[in-house]
């Protein structure tokens, strides 16, 4: 599984500390690492306090409510800021990323080759080819990654991990 994100850095909470924000942790899987030992990845996506904001990091929270790890952190409360202080020392056991990735996003050959064959499997009626131009994108929302798709004036998203484990022999 593809991981873009960044791993928690003092240097970044810093300057995400620059204002008032909240964080919604979660398990993330995606950032599993092949290194033995029994890391539990998490996921801390930001937010600011504006009203739309706000109501996305509560949203956010209720999607994770069988999340053991999920936590609601406010920098504006001393508690949580040194709760954030401890994640971003990345303790024992753990790997804490931040949503935040480091390069700009483009697609693998392999995932493109990936997301033609879902197009051509799974969307059919775009009479997609792949010698056609597709703008690709890389979208977060939740904590969850999706790929974004526009071909001649269509558009969807799907989720990056649906692609990711598209078996083009599978039937309908």
């Amino acid at each position: 599984m593809y991981n873009p994100y960044t791993r928690l850095s003092p240097e970044i909470l810093d300057a995400l500390l620059q204002q008032p924000l909240c964080f919604v942790r979660q398990h993330f899987p995606r950032g599993k690492t092949a290194a033995p030992g029994t890391m539990i990845p998490l996921l801390l996506t930001h937010y600011s306090f504006h009203e739309t904001d706000t109501e996305r990091a509560e949203r956010h929270m209720r999607l994770l409510f069988k999340d053991p790890y999920r936590f609601y952190y406010d920098s504006r409360l001393p508690a949580h800021r040194e709760k954030l202080q401890l994640a971003v020392r990345q303790p024992a056991g753990y790997t804490v990323y931040i949503n935040l990735i480091e390069k700009k996003w483009k697609a693998s050959d392999s995932l493109k080759r990936r997301i033609s064959q879902y197009l051509s499997r799974q969307l059919p009626w775009w009479h997609y080819s792949p010698k056609d131009k597709l703008h690709v994108t890389l979208r977060e929302r939740y904590g969850e990654l999706f790929v974004a798709l526009l071909w001649r004036g269509q558009q969807t998203e799907v989720l990056l991990e649906d692609i990711e484990n598209f078996s083009p022999c599978a039937t309908i």
